[in-house]
């Protein structure tokens, strides 16, 4: 789809949030010095989005290149309200948050409350979800539940990926980018007409640069990239009225974990520090834990880049997919879609979780010869009748949709020691193994209409009905004693990670082998009605207001429930989330159409929100997570986006929220050493060989929501020059987001640690685009001031007295480069 601009604000508009205009295009002329009408699919038809009742941002090639978005991480910086983070722990895998809604727990027996789309199919499993954006024609980002429409555990919203399509000309494009850090990045894309109706379109992506957390344990960086992706699309135009589109992809990942830094939390014991402390840490060498993590929180002098951490290790990932879409047009005014997709997924990681240079706590599921990675495979198909009638008064979308997810051999190692000798002459280590094998099948009808009462009043109204199966296996497995020493004498299990060997012949064993222990299943339905509602009312012309429209929404949101990942005893099951919304939001447009402000003002009330929580693994005494619900929870916000045309060369943004998220209640326990021998009324109390842990209740409803920050702001301004060598584009963009909490567990939030109270970034780019738009280029920079804040980490400080976080990535600059023939 062409879109008109002036000549006069043609560069301008490589900067507007303009949904379907392609990265080599070269507007067309108009008259006036406006804002681009921006066109978005949120509705899934296609609309105006200065018309559509959704609080959605629309960003096009030429918008999310002048904003330097290259991957799904960077929409941080130009998106209100959206955080997305390479992972929790060690994985680059994608965690998204929208409106302070999503999920740290990355395992198959769980899905997020943010739902990620490519070309109408649904990504299930978090790993390889991280996406690179090339040839990427729009990125629309939902906020706010999605339950009608998008109803695949939309709680907290959705991002819509929609990459270019074929066309019936040639077209190709070669670039590149280098940086510091050794930044080497290529990109190709290649679209051939075959015949009249039958178009090809190749792209073909690669980013690779060097690790900048530089691990004093074995002298390597950590942290770096190496990522490539191939996306194949080809269209038949069958007849007028039918098209197929096949859409064949491929990703791999292969890449060092991402370390963590070390942080102590003093005056706080955990129930592990204690116990291995005791058992076998200082035995060993002297030391305790705490000086350990005080060794890697010191590494470097302090500096954040500077870590200890002997697990080291990669994260890698495959993807291939493919789906297959056909559009009918039976009529004039009505059309029906047929998505269908495959997805499969192959993950393995490795997460040094106490993230110092003693063998304390590792999680693999790639080192270990017993540990294997993950497969997924997901199948989904969906039916989209939509169309309009009454002389188009009434508009709809109905669907049926079905998905089948199953992930299968991911066997995870746990690994705690070895430490030779422990107490008593005594050989320790605490090792277990799991294979989680989960199954999740969805089926949902949906249905939305429109009714447009006159020129002014709109309503809306829809309806969704889901149900989901989940069935989920935990086999838990414990080491073979006959397997710990290399000469095959047997070790004699004393519990709780001891044993007593043939100490003069002793060679430990790292290859040991593993005994099943345990293996429930289990199996949970959930099915949920979710509706929604809408006023809309378009506003007139007038002395202030050039075109616009106030909407109020209400709608609900439903994320299916499952059994927990907790390694004892039977499997226990989570409920449902379930969120009530309610929305009012405007969209304006104003000084003669050159000034854009659009805004939502929100109330969302959750119902059993997902959450994490820790418990204690019997057989290995270690933390392990869990999921849990938080009865009670309420987000409300204030959301602002703004676009000024201020002259024919000036582009100013502007974004904004606050937000005031709290949990109302959230019922949890607590894990501390016991110090009194009376067991407290409502706790539990568990021996772990030397030591006892009481488990009592702990209401943690003065918490703050993860991951929701209670402000930020986006400031960037843009000219845009026409020279003799071609469009000339300054950039400087600034972000703050302030008072965001990483904290993992019931200590680490109370210590206040990991709060960080404000992040801040200025990035500045130089646009190029040469006078017949074959050439273009850019020096970019990130992070120019070189800011040091916390983006993420896992903290476990009940149980080991620290934990770990994440610094933000150095200043980043380069240079970039493209070709269109």
């Amino acid at each position: 789809m062409s879109v008109s601009i002036p000549q006069r604000t043609r560069g301008l508009t490589l900067c507007l949030f303009t949904a379907l205009t392609p990265l080599s295009a070269v507007p067309a002329v108009a008259q006036d010095l406006v804002l681009e009408e921006v066109i978005v699919t949120a509705r899934k038809r296609v609309e105006s989005l200065q018309e559509t009742p959704v609080a959605v941002t629309a960003l096009g090639a030429a918008a999310l290149r002048d904003a330097g978005v290259r991957n799904l991480a960077d929409l941080n910086q130009v998106v209100p309200n959206i955080e997305v983070a390479a992972g929790n722990g060690n994985a680059g895998i994608a965690n998204v948050y929208i409106r302070g809604v999503g999920q740290r727990n990355s395992g198959a027996n769980i899905d997020s409350g943010v739902g990620i789309y490519i070309d109408g199919m649904y990504l299930g499993r978090p790993d390889g979800a991280l996406l690179d954006l090339n040839d990427i024609q729009s990125v629309q980002v939902l906020r706010g539940p999605q339950g009608t429409l998008f109803g695949k555990n939309t709680t907290g919203g959705a991002l819509v990926f929609t990459t270019n399509p074929p066309n019936d000309e040639f077209e190709a494009s070669i670039g590149g980018r280098v940086g510091n850090y050794d930044r080497l990045d290529a990109d190709l894309m290649v679209n051939v007409p075959i015949t009249g109706s039958l178009f090809t379109r190749l792209s073909m992506a690669s980013r690779s640069r060097d690790g900048y957390m530089d691990n004093l344990f074995d002298g390597k960086a950590y942290n770096d990239e190496d990522r490539q992706n191939v996306i194949w699309r080809t269209r038949w135009l069958v007849s007028e009225d039918f098209t197929l589109d096949l859409n064949l992809n491929w990703a791999r990942t292969d890449q060092t974990a991402r370390p963590q830094k070390c942080r102590n939390v003093e005056g706080y014991d955990g129930w592990q520090e204690e116990l291995f402390n005791l058992l076998a840490i200082t035995p060993s060498t002297g030391r305790t834990l705490e000086d350990y993590c005080v060794d890697a929180e010191q590494a470097g002098g302090g500096d954040p880049y500077k870590i200890i951490s002997d697990l080291g290790g990669t994260y890698e990932v495959e993807n291939r997919g493919a789906s297959l879409t056909a559009e009918w047009a039976l009529g004039e005014d009505i059309t029906l879609k047929s998505i269908s997709g495959w997805r499969y997924t192959e993950a393995e990681q490795n997460d040094e979780l106490d993230n110092t240079g003693i063998p304390f706590l590792h999680r693999t599921n790639s080192v270990h010869p017993f540990s294997t990675p993950a497969e997924t495979d997901q199948y989904s198909q969906e039916f989209q009748l939509t169309g309009a009638a009454f002389d188009d008064r009434l508009q709809y979308v109905a669907g049926l949709y079905w998905f089948q997810e199953k992930t299968d051999n991911r066997r995870s190692v746990s690994i705690l020691g070895p430490f030779d000798p422990a107490i008593a002459d005594t050989f320790f280590t605490s090792s277990t193994a799991n294979l989680k094998i989960a199954e999740n099948d969805a089926l949902a009808v949906f249905s939305q209409l429109e009714w447009e009462f006159n020129d002014h009043w709109r309503a809306t109204v829809g309806v969704r009905y889901t149900e989901e199966d989940r069935e989920f296996t935990r086999e838990q497995y414990l080491p073979d004693p006959a397997t710990l020493d290399a000469n095959g004498a047997p070790a004699i299990p004393l519990g709780g990670g001891l044993y007593i060997v043939n100490r003069p012949d002793f060679v430990f064993n790292p290859n040991f082998d593993f005994v099943l222990e345990s293996a429930p299943t289990g199996k949970v339905s959930n099915n949920d009605v979710t509706p929604m509602a809408s006023i809309q009312y378009l506003l007139g012309e007038n002395s202030y207001i050039d075109q616009g429209s106030l909407y109020l929404t209400y709608s609900e949101g439903f994320l299916s429930g499952g059994l927990s990942e907790a390694p004892s005893g039977d499997l226990e099951e989570f409920q449902p989330e379930e969120v009530e919304n309610w929305e009012f939001g405007f969209k304006l447009d104003l000084l003669d159409r050159r000034l854009r402000v659009n805004g939502a003002i929100f109330n969302m009330d959750y119902t059993n929100r997902q959450l994490t929580t820790l418990v204690i693994n019997p057989n290995s005494g270690s933390p392990a997570p869990a999921t849990i619900n938080a009865a009670e929870s309420t987000i409300r916000g204030i959301e602002l986006e703004t676009t000024w045309l201020a002259t024919e060369n000036w582009l100013i943004s502007f974004n904004a929220t606050i937000n005031d998220g709290q949990i109302d209640a959230f019922d949890d326990v607590q894990l501390t050493l016991v110090a009194d021998p009376v067991v407290a009324p409502g706790c539990t109390r568990t021996s772990l060989t030397i030591i006892e842990v009481d488990e009592c209740p702990n209401d943690r409803s003065d918490e703050n929501l993860p991951r929701l920050p209670e402000e930020t702001y986006m400031l960037a301004a843009q000219y845009n020059w026409e020279s003799a060598i071609g469009l000339i584009q300054p950039r400087l963009q600034a972000n703050w987001k302030f008072d965001i909490d990483y904290c993992f567990d019931s200590a680490s939030c109370r210590s206040g640690l990991w709060l960080e109270d404000k992040q801040f970034d200025l990035n500045a780019r130089i646009g190029w685009v040469s006078p017949q738009g074959k050439w273009e280029g850019a020096l970019y920079g990130t992070n120019l001031t070189d800011e040091d804040y916390t983006i993420g980490g896992t903290a476990l400080v009940e149980s080991s007295g620290f934990g770990g976080y994440v610094p933000a990535a150095p200043r980043m600059y380069g240079l970039e480069l493209q070709y269109n023939f």
